[in-house]
């Protein structure tokens, strides 16, 4: 009976939709002609018909993001006039939600999605990505850096699933307990620190939080090298072929003789939260952290002031979480002027001043924030001259492995 109702009401939606203008798009609503829409013209084109829709809706999954995005949605209200209707939702269900939407020929419930950076495949693989080279069009994506504009952690895009948010996983440590001659610079003496300074290094469980998940991904960046490195690194691998390598390889044997030492002298956290506030309580001095969590940590004060971050060298694993239109969206103006102003500059530089969220462009630095700010990010000396692109299937295969491997014997 339920699939006799989809099937009717996607019949009925067929035949009330507006038609797609744009031949090369799979948008379904629109009622501008998106092919001709260009940086120079975009908000001659855009403005006047998200205006005209009236509305926009936004979904949200990152929880610790919902002040960030609120502060875009009153800044965009204020200049364009057009509601926004928010909501945070959590990201696997919203996921699920789309896909069955997409499914059923319905429309979307959201017109600008903040997704996971990781959940491109999956989304796009159901048609729910709405075919807009967003990083060709958008004015404020004309500085968006040329690495990251149609790819997203090694899969194409083509401009339509941009990363308006980047993270970065990080060492961090209290400096008032941890001199700066003494804050290790490699991975090597990271391991001396801690056999040096037993249980006063956390390193998070990697199945219990992406600081973990990047560290051990990190590790094996550091260590592998040729064809191991580029089976480590090569992303046309699904999570099951990860898995069958990481479990049968002799290549990760060097990961793993790290990991026994390191284990036998640090603290397995058992989470992101866990090792930052074992560390404010002064039980651990240093930890796998996430940049913009930490930052998060300091403004509720539950990280002391002396608190700071680095990056060891041959690089540690950075992230990000992308805003798209999906295919079905409503309001498709509205929905693309909202994106556009979340990659202003101004905003961008909000966002890296009062959450250490990455911007993707390429004009918002360090050297723009306030001096005491810039004293608790990453400085310009390793950031982002340290940063590695992340493989989360192949992080999520490496803890698998881990688990396996060590944990477990």
């Amino acid at each position: 009976m339920r699939m006799k109702f989809l099937a009717i009401a996607a019949l009925a939606l067929a035949t009330t939709a507006a038609p797609c203008l744009s031949a090369d798009s799979n948008m379904k609503n629109l009622d501008f002609d998106l092919s001709k829409v260009t940086r120079d013209n975009f908000y001659d084109i855009v403005v006047p018909a998200a205006k005209a829709e009236g509305t926009v809706t936004m979904y949200n999954f990152a929880g610790s993001f919902a002040d960030t995005w609120k502060e875009l949605i009153t800044r965009f209200e204020a200049k364009y006039g057009i509601k926004v209707a928010y909501s945070d939702v959590k990201g696997d269900q919203a996921n699920q939600q789309l896909i069955a939407v997409q499914a059923a020929g319905q429309d979307s419930p959201v017109d600008a999605y903040f997704a996971g950076g990781g959940s491109y495949p999956l989304l796009s693989a159901k048609g729910v990505v709405g075919n807009i080279a967003l990083t060709k069009i958008l004015p404020n994506m004309a500085n968006y850096n040329p690495e990251l504009a149609e790819t997203v952690f090694g899969k194409a895009h083509g401009g339509s699933f941009p990363l308006v948010h980047l993270n970065q996983t990080a060492i961090g440590y209290d400096s008032a307990f941890v001199k700066a001659e003494d804050v290790p610079k490699s991975f090597e003496e990271l391991l001396v620190w801690a056999e040096k300074n037993p249980k006063r290094l956390g390193v998070t469980l990697p199945a219990k939080g992406g600081s973990g998940g990047g560290f051990i991904y990190s590790v094996a960046l550091n260590y592998l090298t040729g064809d191991c490195r580029a089976k480590l690194t090569d992303y046309n691998q699904t999570l099951q072929q990860a898995e069958d390598w990481a479990m049968d390889t002799e290549c990760l044997d060097p990961v793993w003789d790290y990991y026994r030492r390191l284990l036998k002298v640090a603290e397995l956290t058992n989470g992101n939260a866990d090792t930052l506030n074992l560390i404010n309580n002064q039980q651990l001095h240093m930890g796998t952290v996430w940049e913009d969590q930490v930052m998060s940590f300091l403004g509720t004060k539950q990280l002391p002031d002396s608190f700071r971050v680095t990056l060891l060298e041959k690089g540690q694993v950075g992230s990000g979480d992308a805003m798209f239109v999906p295919a079905n969206a409503k309001n498709v103006a509205a929905a693309l002027l909202l994106i556009d102003m979340a990659m202003s500059k101004e905003f961008q530089l909000w966002k890296l001043e009062n959450k250490a969220s990455r911007s993707p462009r390429a004009d918002v630095t360090n050297d723009l924030m306030p001096k005491a700010v810039q004293e608790h990010v990453l400085p310009q000396s390793v950031y982002p001259r340290l940063s590695l692109p992340a493989f989360w299937d192949m992080s999520t295969a490496l803890a698998e492995a881990l688990d396996e491997k060590v944990l477990n014997q």
